[in-house]
């Protein structure tokens, strides 16, 4: 009879990140079960900051039954005229089964006798206590502790287990702790700790109603949802509610309640990014806003106490947070009494990385890389002004107060403390831009100078750190630059920059050699172009091409990634089509026989004058005619004329393969041939690498 499985580990308080990793590994135990064949209905893992569990709904009794089966002697050497011969005997008694056991079945190479054993399942209840010891010792967390002399790790110190099998009681130890069937409720509110759970199915209810510890995450969640929202509309507001924010409460609290706190109206003054900050990334509250958008003097906190002890607890949080933003007005009051552009100065005395000198080496070097962008875009020159002045500006408000305490508000405080310095808008908001896009998932700049600036800083720092060997490994990217490409690779995408991203990495690597950065120029330059190709080749994929398309497209380099873009969407439709075909094997049938005479160095292209057959001088004058038509199309971003035009000259080439022998012994002609057809690959080649490209598996 199958029944509930419930195992509790029962720790001092963890970390909200820590309830999340546990909570995601006890979810995949089922792989455990089933490696000892035992099988269920349903796994489930809850939590609270005391406590992670694991639920296994209709676990079975017994394991399943292993058939063994073991292949013999053949038939005809087992069986004599239907009868054993020694050899079976010998193979039965070997196996420990009688010979009359023994079956015949067919294989690969014949009939061959098989001797079948069948391995009862042991008992659930004898395996339980090794199954949920190797669970909890599986459990890892980025940072762990041991504790009172003990050799287990974990996030924080075990305090109780709880192990029940239905009813009964499953004996197991961890670290001198032997597990029971008493469980903890909340620290303060529960009056009768510890609880007696008498099976698995009553622990859930009797741990909410007298423990007052709601385990459930999704139930806790949604309450905690309810309670923010509801409080704040009951001051006639809304809550701002951040999911990191929201998501690191849920796991802090096993009995949520809630709370509205208010502070001085004075503190309203300072930029909304300040005040939110102060509420969230600290104190975990929720700021509150009004109908039309604007910040109210209140917050939503959600607390683990007593609700009878609500106003204790709303002005111990008051107090705590009118602390903070009395910080932060003194740090932005301050802040103000040294324009942006002086503090740039400052910046000479700040190490940007060791052997690329400082920030303010890196703020001109971005600001010359800002105007080289601009000219190549071709914008106007306010917009070019503009970025000049956002990138000699861009890095200041690291010295900034507010940052120092707040590092999350770097690019925000910029953008306040230009605007109020009297800087042009668009200066300002290219200040808080040229941080973006943070992640995969974060906006975008806005403003052509943000870009501008965006590309040249991100840029800068790609090179310069590849340069001094800070390359990215599969674990290792502590300058994140493979996020940092991305970043360059979707703002070029987004906004169809035309730009030539072989020359602004040339300028950069130009920037250290003459400020006397030592490094290998050519190996540095290969090591940022793959970097480069990698992430183009992942916004690809992403975007539904297939991998043969873009590894095709990206053996051109990466110097036009809009280009790049158009020619692997134009030949993933093309390739659908029938052309493609009549494409590839002109291709093919030209690249085959250059390729098994790759020894022949031919340096220049086919002479007219060296034809001697129709076919010959056919196939000249249509490849000729086709380079042109595929120069002109690539000259106008038609890819898919280009690959039509290709795709023209398969009558032909197949023609010059049935009429035309190329490897005649007239070494001229033989060469001459061979020119024509490596002249032809190179035509294809000026689209893409078409030998890249896979069609029935090949």
């Amino acid at each position: 009879m199958a029944k509930d499985l419930l195992f509790e580990i029962g720790t001092e308080e963890l970390p909200a990140s820590a309830v999340e990793v546990g909570l995601k590994q006890l979810k995949e135990a089922g792989r455990v079960f089933g490696n000892y064949r035992l099988d269920y209905r349903e796994i489930e893992a809850k939590a609270s900051p005391r406590r992670l569990v694991l639920m296994v709904k209709g676990l079975v009794e017994r394991q399943e039954k292993i058939v063994h089966e073991t292949r013999g002697p053949a038939k005809h050497v087992a069986f004599e005229n239907k009868k054993p011969t020694p050899a079976a005997h010998g193979f039965a008694k070997a196996q420990g089964v009688s010979v009359d056991s023994l079956i015949t079945k067919e294989t690969p190479q014949g009939e061959y006798v098989f001797a079948v054993k069948e391995e009862e399942g042991r008992l659930t209840s004898e395996l339980l206590s090794g199954i949920l010891k190797e669970i909890a010792l599986s459990l890892s967390f980025p940072k762990s502790m041991r504790w009172e002399g003990g050799d287990l790790r974990f996030s924080r110190p075990i305090r109780w287990l709880l192990a029940l099998w239905g009813s009964e009681l499953i004996s197991l130890e961890l670290d001198g702790i032997m597990a029971s069937n008493k469980t903890w409720g909340h620290r303060f509110l529960c009056k009768e700790n510890p609880l007696t759970v008498k099976s698995a199915g009553q622990y859930e209810d009797l741990l909410e109603k007298k423990g007052k510890v709601i385990v459930d995450v999704e139930k806790r969640k949604e309450l905690i949802l309810k309670k923010i929202k509801e409080v704040a509309a009951g001051r006639g507001g809304r809550p701002v509610i951040d999911e990191g924010t929201f998501r690191e409460v849920i796991h802090l609290v096993e009995h949520p309640g809630a709370i509205y706190g208010s502070f001085p109206e004075a503190f309203l003054v300072l930029p909304r990014e300040v005040l939110v900050t102060a509420m969230e990334a600290h104190q975990r509250y929720f700021p509150v806003e009004g109908e039309e958008g604007n910040l109210k003097a209140g917050f939503v906190a959600v607390h683990n106490g007593d609700e009878k002890h609500a106003d204790i607890i709303t002005r111990g949080h008051e107090r705590v947070l009118r602390a903070r933003l009395s910080d932060a007005k003194f740090f932005f009051e301050e802040d103000q009494k040294k324009t942006l552009s002086e503090r740039t100065e400052d910046l000479k005395g700040v190490v940007f990385q060791e052997r690329l000198g400082s920030l303010y080496q890196k703020v001109m070097r971005v600001q010359r890389l800002s105007a080289l962008t601009a000219e190549k875009l071709a914008v106007d020159d306010q917009t070019k002004s503009q970025a000049e002045r956002a990138a000699y500006l861009c890095k200041s408000d690291l010295l900034t107060d507010m940052v120092v305490e707040f590092p999350v508000l770097q690019g925000v405080m910029g953008r306040e403390y230009a605007l109020l310095c009297g800087e042009p808008l668009e200066v300002a908001a290219a200040i808080y831009e040229h941080y973006l896009p943070r992640s995969a998932t974060d906006q975008l700049p806005s403003t052509s100078p943000g870009k501008i600036v965006s590309i040249a800083d991100k840029l800068d720092t790609i090179a310069g750190c590849i340069s001094v060997g800070l390359i990215p490994t599969g674990s290792e990217d502590p300058y994140a630059l493979r996020r940092q490409a991305q970043g360059i690779v979707t703002i070029i995408l987004n906004s169809k920059f035309t730009l030539s991203l072989s020359f602004l990495l040339s300028a950069s690597l130009d920037m250290f050699q003459e400020q006397g950065v030592k490094f290998d120029r050519e190996a540095s330059r290969a090591e940022i172009e793959a970097l480069f190709s990698q992430r183009m080749r992942q916004t690809l994929l992403s975007e539904g091409l297939s991998y043969d398309v873009a590894d095709a497209v990206l053996t051109l380099g990466v110097d036009n990634l809009v280009d790049l873009k158009r020619r692997a969407q134009a030949m993933s439709e093309f390739r659908s089509g029938p052309e493609m075909e009549n494409l590839l094997t002109a291709y093919n049938r030209c690249k085959n026989l250059v390729r098994a005479e790759a020894g022949t160095v031919i340096a220049i292209g086919p002479s007219f004058d060296l034809y001697t057959e129709e076919q010959e001088r056919r196939l000249g004058h249509a490849w000729k005619d086709v380079d042109e038509r595929v120069e002109e199309a690539l000259r106008a971003g038609e890819f898919e004329g280009a690959l039509k035009a290709l795709a023209y000259l398969r009558p032909e080439v197949d023609r010059f393969f049935d009429d035309v022998l190329v490897m005649v012994d007239d070494a001229r002609l033989r060469e001459n041939r061979l020119a024509l057809l490596r002249a032809i690959v190179g035509t294809f080649n000026k689209v893409a690498d078409f030998s890249k490209i896979v069609v029935g598996g090949t």
